[in-house]
């Protein structure tokens, strides 16, 4: 059984890298295009299915840019 769940923390991790060089609003984009990368590395190095990682990277990248963006409303205070 294969396990990249691992993807979640390491992209909320180059994201917050990211955010010095990204601007905020590409912040979900490069998590997502960053768990895509992380899904293919992960299939390629382990011989598994590429498109199936892929397309749990994806999902990966995408769980962990609403984590990132649940976080910044929850801290930033973004009362409206």
């Amino acid at each position: 059984m294969e396990f990249n769940l691992f993807i979640v923390p390491i992209t909320m991790v180059a994201t917050q890298l990211a955010k010095t060089y990204v601007p905020s609003k590409h912040l979900p984009l490069f998590a997502v295009v960053f768990g895509v990368l992380s899904g293919l590395a992960f299939g390629a190095y382990y011989g598994q299915d590429l498109f199936v990682h892929a397309v749990q990277g994806l999902v990966y990248g995408a769980s962990a840019s609403g984590i990132y963006d649940l976080t910044k409303s929850q801290i930033g205070g973004n009362n409206a």
